[in-house]
């Protein structure tokens, strides 16, 4: 599969923004916080992620711009490890919790770990027993 981040992969529906944060479950590794809930999902990658960095925490666009440009680029590096463990769909949404800027290669260094977790937190779900 190509590095890329189409806009298949970009969540974009309001329905789904409203059910992920009403139902979604949360994993935090600083610098970041990842919601996302299982769904069914009718394009054929297993993911839809947005990725967001608040207004509140980084008050010029600029610097929000390229926060949400290095967590882009970030994520679409290490999605492929993502991709090849996910076997249902899921939607997440990644925010920056920082109030300062990172280097482009610690914020990578947190977003592999970040999706390491999540992967590891799927997997644990998924073999615990129904009673």
């Amino acid at each position: 599969m190509s590095q890329t981040f189409t806009k298949e992969e970009r969540l974009v529906s309001k329905n789904l923004f409203e059910q992920l944060f009403s139902e979604g479950k949360q994993l935090k590794i600083f610098p970041f916080r990842l919601l996302y809930i299982k769904t069914e999902l009718d394009t054929k990658y297993p993911a839809q992620v947005a990725l967001a960095t608040p207004k509140r925490l980084i008050k010029t666009a600029v610097h929000r711009n390229r926060i949400k440009r290095q967590m882009r680029e970030a994520y679409r590096k290490n999605k492929q490890t993502l991709y090849d463990e996910l076997k249902d769909n899921y939607v997440f949404i990644i925010t920056f919790m920082d109030t300062k800027e990172w280097k482009s290669s610690d914020v990578e260094l947190k977003m592999k770990a970040l999706l390491q977790k999540f992967i590891s937190t799927i997997n644990e779900n998924n073999k615990q027993p129904i009673n």
